[in-house]
């Protein structure tokens, strides 16, 4: 990346986060209106990165562009990541166990080839997509086999919060730590250990995103 586009990146990057910031931490309403111009100012920026800035914030759930009204701040509660997550731990912890004797050895030696460049990783904000990537090909593989269509429509349908990547950077140790348990337990072909290990791991990954929400609540 030449310096240019990492300091675009950069702006961007700072941009979001901050907008994050002050949309968890209840400075914005929901339902309140974001404005481009004011938040430019605010943050000395051009509009560019404000416009790249609500673009992910939408993807994250955090906003929703309305025509002829703008950014419209809607925020994710503690309430909707408890649900979100309790309700996925259940059907893809049922999911995977579904779908371990349907995986095959070339499907195994793709989920150890992915968690390998998931921990070789030095996660940083510009690494921090491939990570993403690499985290979504890693559970779809596990969820490949599953024979119950409908089921696994319902899991990719409720998917992985795309908040969540962004926010535990910081967790990325033991996260990976997690991902080899769920790996070794296919490896064994036990389904219940299996499911065991996914559903911790979804959980555990709802309570460390709680942690982040309220700790920016705290300190901001």
């Amino acid at each position: 990346m030449d310096i240019l586009a990492e300091s675009k990146s950069t702006v961007v990057h700072n941009v979001t986060k901050r907008l994050r910031e002050v949309i968890l931490d209840g400075t914005l309403k929901k339902g309140e209106r974001l404005i481009q111009e004011e938040w430019a100012d605010k943050l000395q920026v051009s509009r560019m990165p404000i416009r790249e800035a609500l673009a992910q914030l939408q993807m994250e759930g955090l906003v929703e562009l309305v025509p002829h009204k703008g950014a419209v701040v809607t925020p994710i509660t503690k309430e909707n990541v408890e649900e979100i997550y309790q309700i996925r731990s259940m059907l893809e912890g049922l999911a995977v166990e579904k779908s371990l004797p349907f995986l095959t050895e070339d499907d195994k030696q793709k989920l150890h080839d992915i968690l390998v460049q998931m921990e070789s990783l030095n996660l940083t904000d510009q690494t921090n997509e491939e990570y993403i990537r690499l985290n979504a090909e890693f559970h779809q593989i596990l969820l490949s086999g599953c024979p119950w269509p409908r089921l696994r429509k319902m899991v990719e349908n409720l998917g992985i919060s795309p908040i969540a990547p962004n926010l535990l950077i910081d967790y990325y140790l033991e996260t990976q730590r997690e991902h080899r348990v769920i790996y070794e337990a296919a490896l064994r072909g036990d389904p219940a250990e299996l499911r065991a290990a996914v559903e911790y791991h979804i959980l555990h990954t709802k309570n460390n995103l709680i942690d982040c929400m309220e700790s920016i609540k705290k300190h901001t």
